[in-house]
């Protein structure tokens, strides 16, 4: 479909529908685990967005391509890559969605690098903009995952149980394979960290199962890691 939407507007000459079109592309081959078809839609969708004065679109594409950079273990990079969306966005339409989603990416990426104060105070950035601005289905997709690793981090599972509630509810609401899997992934992220293996082994294999059909190979490719690490413990306190 994004794929047919980029030809016509190919056709047509239109920067600003190809410059949303790469822009989806970017994220899609992301999730499809293309990090160099990613990279270069994403790349061109910010320049596009840049030449039309499109704020908004460029401050997303900004966040998505630092999520790729991030992924794929670039984390400084990636930090600039926010930090140029963080700048696009104050003069955004859409500036507290924009600065929201940067925000819950940021939080992402410091938690790789192990800075969990710098991914706290992203987190609580995010979630401030969040309540501002009102629910926002796209925003609390990023923010509440986000959470839930921040206070397992920060050892307050019960703060991580929370935050799984509502995403949980927020998966019942939706009713969208996406959404089911973030559910599932973060609640076995936290039945790990209090030691309920077999309940961990269950949500990740969830969550593996409904980021495969919804065609997120990066997330299930996470899920097969988690349940891989998982099951060695599992084992191990078998033997034990």
């Amino acid at each position: 479909m994004v794929s047919t939407t980029l030809g016509q507007a190919q056709r047509m000459n239109a920067p600003r529908a190809i410059a949303l079109c790469q822009c989806f592309n970017g994220a899609l081959e992301f999730q499809a685990g293309h990090w160099k078809e990613a990279e270069a839609a994403l790349l061109e969708s910010i320049e596009l967005y840049r030449e039309l004065g499109a704020a908004s679109g460029e401050a997303l594409a900004w966040q998505r391509l630092g999520v790729l950079q991030t992924a794929q273990g670039q984390l400084d990079p990636a930090m600039n890559s926010f930090e140029e969306g963080m700048a696009v966005a104050e003069r955004a339409t859409m500036r507290a969605h924009c600065l929201a989603r940067l925000y819950a990416a940021m939080t992402r990426n410091r938690l790789q690098a192990g800075d969990v104060d710098a991914a706290s105070s992203y987190l609580a950035l995010g979630l401030a903009m969040g309540q501002r601005h009102g629910n926002c289905a796209t925003c609390d997709a990023l923010l509440l995952p986000a959470a839930v690793s921040v206070y397992i981090a920060q050892g307050n599972c019960a703060m991580a149980e929370d935050f799984c509630t509502q995403l949980a509810q927020a998966a019942a609401k939706y009713s969208s394979r996406t959404w089911i899997a973030m559910a599932r992934q973060a609640a076995g992220e936290l039945a790990a960290a209090q030691g309920r293996l077999d309940e961990a082994l269950r949500f990740y294999e969830e969550a593996r199962a409904a980021f495969t059909a919804a065609g997120n190979e990066y997330d299930a490719t996470r899920c097969r890691a988690a349940l891989a690490t998982l099951q060695t413990a599992a084992g191990t306190t078998t033997h034990e």
